[in-house]
């Protein structure tokens, strides 16, 4: 929680049930990493590659803060907050 991990390259890792509440992930590479169950709230994903995570639900990204940068899989939209 609240870790600085922006930049880091976390293709195919396992984040299932992982604490990221708060971290810095700000263009980080999610590709292929499986979300399931990951507690994103308050995460910084701006710029975060996330275009084909595995599990990756809307209520995940709704917690977290992104922008328009922040690249998501089919299905997941882009939430209204963000800027």
């Amino acid at each position: 929680m609240g870790k600085n991990l922006k930049t880091s390259d976390f293709r195919g890792a396992n984040f299932r049930g992982a604490y990221l509440i708060a971290a810095d992930l700000r263009d980080s590479d999610f590709r292929m990493a499986e979300m399931i169950g990951a507690d994103m709230r308050d995460a910084d994903v701006r710029g975060a590659d996330f275009s084909n995570s595995l599990f990756l639900t809307q209520v995940q990204i709704n917690a977290a803060k992104g922008d328009s940068k922040t690249k998501l899989p089919p299905g997941i939209k882009h939430p209204l907050h963000w800027s």
